[in-house]
């Protein structure tokens, strides 16, 4: 998987996407350590850790990172 960077105020946005099996504090938490932003590899790991409800997905890294790459494109 490549490696990315997304920004704080594209974390903030993707809230709206990628974040809604993860809670709202959570996500918050997350992008106020956060401020000059992450990886996608950091993103991805988030939401593994605390969907809810977990994806039922084999691969659930290609998985989240197809999600991740449209909604990043979107975003931008």
């Amino acid at each position: 998987m490549e490696t990315y960077t997304i920004s704080n105020q594209e974390i903030i946005e993707l809230k709206q996407t990628m974040g809604f099996r993860v809670n709202g504090a959570k996500w918050t938490e997350f992008a106020d350590e956060h401020p000059d932003g992450c990886t996608n590899i950091e993103m991805i790991d988030l939401v593994k850790r605390y969907m809810n409800p977990p994806f039922d997905e084999t691969d659930i890294d290609a998985h989240l990172e197809r999600i991740l790459k449209m909604f990043v494109a979107f975003v931008r």
